[in-house]
């Protein structure tokens, strides 16, 4: 009888065991590294969602614009972050390529932010034939260049950061690194208020004013200033996020047993799967 149930209960636990492989180590080992025209096509339908969602919801004039926008990142981070990281911004990008730990190659990095930018193009004229309505990112709208300089700066830093430390570092991803991701977005937006119009995304910039050229009807013209201000800025709060991460995680970068930390943990991962499996036989 004993043995009976020493039996069943070992069958139980090694079909437990089974599915926990399957869903996470197991699947994972097998499956190829994704094609880089398969990320590329992932940035680019991510980012056409996020921009169109910008279009729209900003040009319908609902208060609930930025939370539908970090809602719909949120989402599309979900959809393709297994795929392409779920970067979506060159700012992002940016940010991940200074991270180190060949996360991203400088190629890559250059390529994903040119689909991005011709993805946002192409997401904020379809948003404008979907609605016939357009606006533009201006600093005039708000405030002063200052302030909007510094609002785009930080709070991209900030999306940046949040991306870093959830979606890339040792410890990541959790089951929520793609609402903090969006999140971060939504809180931005909702901070800058009437002092920013909340970009955080060259793409969505580029998207939004260039569409707004195409509506004869624009009350608005972005200024060339506006565009300095919508396109650095974030960039330069890309950088700051890598330098601040770089501070900050000193252990991303340091040699450990076998290796590379990721790497050395996964081979340890490895042989403790290993050893189980003998000691069970």
């Amino acid at each position: 009888m004993s043995v009976v149930r020493s039996e069943s209960n070992r069958s139980h636990r090694s079909t437990n065991s089974h599915v926990f492989d399957t869903m996470t180590k197991h699947r994972v080992a097998t499956a190829r590294e994704p094609l880089l025209q398969e990320r590329l096509l992932a940035e680019f339908v991510g980012t056409f969602f996020l921009v169109f969602t910008v279009g729209v919801s900003v040009a319908g004039g609902g208060s609930m614009a930025a939370v539908a926008i970090g809602l719909v990142l949120g989402i599309q981070i979900y959809t393709f972050g297994s795929v392409s990281g779920g970067l979506f911004n060159p700012a992002v990008t940016l940010a991940v390529a200074l991270s180190g730990r060949e996360k991203i190659s400088p190629r890559d990095a250059a390529l994903y932010a040119l689909v991005q930018c011709l993805s946002g193009i192409i997401a904020g004229n379809v948003a404008f034939a979907v609605t016939g309505s357009t606006f533009c990112f201006d600093h005039v709208q708000t405030g002063t260049w200052s302030t909007s300089f510094y609002l785009e700066l930080l709070f991209t830093m900030a999306l940046c950061s949040t991306v870093l430390a959830t979606g890339t570092s040792n410890d990541a991803p959790n089951h929520y690194f793609g609402f903090a991701i969006g999140l971060t977005v939504t809180g931005g937006a909702l901070a800058s208020g009437g002092f920013d119009q909340g970009s955080f995304n060259p793409a969505v910039t580029l998207g939004i004013n260039l569409a707004n050229y195409a509506n004869g009807n624009a009350p608005l013209r972005p200024s060339m200033g506006a565009w300095i201000l919508f396109l650095l800025a974030p960039l330069l709060g890309g950088i700051l996020a890598a330098v601040v991460f770089r501070g900050t995680r000193g252990n991303e970068f340091e040699e450990c047993t076998g290796g590379h930390p990721q790497k050395a943990a996964k081979e340890a991962g490895h042989a403790a799967d290993e050893s189980e499996t003998r000691h069970e036989v």
